[in-house]
């Protein structure tokens, strides 16, 4: 798209400075449709222009307001424009407008700190590639019935698809995290977000996870008869472990395959483990007991004290996928995902980032002292029978990750 074609508001306390601003950018060919010194403004230009611009240079410090309230408007468009920042404040408040940017689904494509220079602004511009403003957000599949999730469970449609957790030093593949996944009649894939609450509901929870444990327990056993020492986790609810016969049903399923159950991790979430701390103790170390294995899922998400941790018997770390995101060029989340995978590692526990996606977030959590990772750079998730071929074709289950 040429810059003749692009349009621009520019939202600034300072109106010399909101001017300069604008000229520079009618100067590169920009359409200036609108410009404002305050919320006010802003929302004067929102109600009366009929078209959102390409992109809203804004400030973050207004006299009836601020840019961060700009930004939750923006967010709530059905085409939300692009902004690009330009403040004053210190650089932990510009971060945490980009953050909040992000979380509304507003595209940053700059930020530069004043005393602003226009030219520099309208130049950065120039060269950003716009993309096609998003539409209105499709509503989101509903949950499925009771009565749906009963049927599937009948038709065995509810099982694991599996995501390999690799060893960073060695990239060789040492487990599987089993996700609940369903298929319906013409094929579509079902996600857990649709099928958890009618399952509880139901009363199903522990049928169905018993069934995915049971499967990958299952697969589990296949693989190493096959020679692979491939081990795998289950996310189980701490409802589901509060219950001794949903525990000794755990055990005959591997003693149905006379699998050892260290072979088995049974993963829950950092928020469960803040329900009553003496009912999550009994119900851990009794896994634990058992012999199976234990993570701590998506920590760092809750707020869970370092008394819980140290009191819990867990086996292993996830790091959430939300600061593995962009980890190469954030250095504080570098900072928390390095104080995370210490703080494991001095509690001997594996340390797994979940949601590495790229060369540069793999080379960031290497650098952290992650000893495993997990996502989409090493794989998708996949139904069973399509991860035990996957692993068949690996030279010596090892996955040619960048170096």
């Amino acid at each position: 798209m040429r810059a003749a074609q692009r349009s621009a508001w520019v939202v600034i306390d300072d109106a010399h400075q909101a001017w300069t601003v604008g000229r520079a950018l009618q100067d590169a060919g920009w359409n200036l449709s609108g410009i404002a010194n305050g919320m006010k403004g802003a929302r004067d230009l929102l109600r009366c222009v009929p078209h959102t611009p390409d992109v809203v240079v804004t400030g973050l410090r207004f006299q009836d307001g601020d840019g961060l309230q700009l930004v939750r408007l923006l967010g709530g468009l059905p085409a939300a424009p692009s902004i690009f920042i330009a403040s004053h404040q210190q650089r932990a408040v510009i971060k945490a407008a980009v953050a909040l940017a992000q979380a509304s689904a507003v595209p940053v494509v700059g930020v530069a700190e004043q005393p602003v220079d226009a030219q520099a602004i309208a130049a950065t511009l120039g060269r950003v590639e716009f993309k096609t403003p998003r539409r209105a957000a499709q509503p989101r599949p509903q949950e499925l019935s009771v009565d749906e999730v009963r049927a599937l469970m009948a038709q065995g449609a509810i099982a694991p698809w599996l995501q390999p957790k690799v060893r960073v030093d060695t990239c060789e593949v040492v487990g599987f995290e089993a996700l609940m996944r369903a298929q319906d009649a013409e094929g579509r894939l079902i996600t857990p977000d649709r099928l958890i609450g009618p399952l509880a509901a139901g009363g199903l929870l522990d049928q169905a996870s018993m069934q995915m444990a049971r499967q990958t327990i299952d697969f589990v056993g296949h693989c190493l008869s096959e020679g692979m020492a491939i081990s795998a986790s289950i996310n189980i609810s701490m409802q589901s472990l509060a219950n001794f016969g949903f525990c000794q049903e755990l055990v005959r399923a591997v003693d149905a395959i006379e699998l050892d159950p260290s072979w088995i991790t049974i993963e829950i979430t950092e928020s469960e483990t803040m329900c009553d701390l003496a009912q999550v103790i009994e119900n851990t170390a009794r896994i634990r007991m058992l012999g199976f294995n234990l993570a701590i899922d998506d920590f760092g998400t809750a707020y869970s004290s370092f008394f819980q941790l140290s009191q819990i018997p867990f086996s292993e770390l996830k790091i959430e996928r939300a600061f593995v995101t962009g980890l190469g060029e954030d250095p504080a989340r570098q900072a928390i995902v390095r104080a995370c995978a210490q703080l494991g590692s001095s509690l001997g526990l594996q340390v797994v980032a979940e949601g590495v996606e790229n060369a540069s977030e793999l080379a960031a959590v290497r650098q952290c002292g992650c000893s495993q990772v997990q996502g989409y750079l090493v794989s998708r998730p996949m139904p069973p029978q399509l991860a035990f071929d996957w692993l068949r074709q690996l030279d010596n289950v090892c996955v040619p990750l960048p170096a």
